[in-house]
Order: structure tokens, then sequence, then C-alpha cells
């Protein structure tokens, strides 16, 4: 067995290893930098092409004059008017009467049921028997959860025949749907 012992004062560096590390080193990360120089090229490439077709698509068809501005009111009109459709469509109807069905009392009919002009509201007419009766649809309605803001905005005397007599009402109310 033969050992070899260096007994240099200072450490050794395998130059010719280390000189070779570092140019695969280098090798690698500019074989790296190419590739990613290359994506973002390709990239803007892809960008520039979609910029290109989103213009020429909000431009409109080639050749088409300009919609007037009197049509394009008009059809804005018809938007609006189908939103509102929409929105009234989302109305939760089969919870909102069962949430009135636990509040109207016996001796109150209500005749109409509306979705209000703001959201979740809903206008309420009917008749009731007394102003005791109707006094106790506002009172149940503003102690339950599921009703507030209830106002009542009109209330008349009405006479059917000779001998009934009731109070015919209109209110409207902010409707929790949860």
């Amino acid at each position: 067995m033969k050992l070899t012992i260096n007994l240099a004062t200072r450490r050794y560096v395998n130059l010719r290893q280390l000189n070779l590390v570092l140019a695969t080193s280098f090798v690698v990360l500019a074989a790296v930098l190419v590739y990613l120089v290359r994506e973002v090229a390709n990239n803007q490439v892809e960008i520039n092409k979609i910029k290109s077709q989103s213009a020429t698509a909000s431009r409109g068809p080639a050749g088409a004059p300009p919609i007037p501005a009197e049509q394009m009111k008009e059809l804005d009109a018809k938007i609006a008017f189908a939103n509102d459709l929409i929105d009234r469509k989302t109305v939760n109807w089969l919870s909102l009467l069962d949430k009135l069905e636990q509040v109207v009392p016996a001796g109150v009919a209500l005749t109409g049921v509306q979705p209000g002009q703001e959201p979740q509201t809903v206008q309420l007419s009917g008749v009731a028997l007394s102003f005791g009766h109707l006094r106790t649809l506002l009172e149940n309605m503003e102690q339950s959860p599921n009703f507030s803001e209830v106002y009542l905005l009109n209330q008349t005397e009405r006479k059917v025949g000779t001998t009934q007599k009731g109070s015919g009402f209109s209110l409207s109310c902010k409707v929790r749907y949860q």
C-alpha cells in the first residue's frame, strides 16, 4: 500500500476540473436564457396577434356603416327593459309567498304582490275586515326577521253591499330571501 501525502502549505485546487464545471454551468445557463428569450418573443407575437384581432372585431364588419346614435339609444332602452324583466323574474316567489303566509293574519286578504323598483322590495295590496286586522298584519311583518322597512302607503275604507265594510290598503317592504 502506497500512501501519498500532500504537504503543501496551500490548499490544492484542481483548476482543470473547476474550469470544466464553470464552463458547463455557463453553457447550461446560456441555453436556458436563449429558451426563455424565445418564449417571451413568442408570447409577444401572440399578444400582438390577439390585440389586432380584438381591434378588428371591435370595429365591426368591414365596410359597415356606423350605427346612428338614435338607434343605439333605442337598443339600449330595449336592453334595459330586458334586464328589468330578468331582474323581476329572479324573485323567489315560493319563498316570498311562504313568508307572507306566516305573517298574514285571518281577516286579511292580499290582492296583489308586485316586486318593487329597488332590489328586494315588494309592494303588497289587499283588503282587511277592519283596521285592527290591518294593524295586526303590519305588526306581524315588523316583528318578522324576513321583512323590514314596512310602510303603509295607502289605506281606504271600503264598503261592499249594505252590510260589509273593510279597509283597502297598499304597503311596501323589504324582503330578506335567505
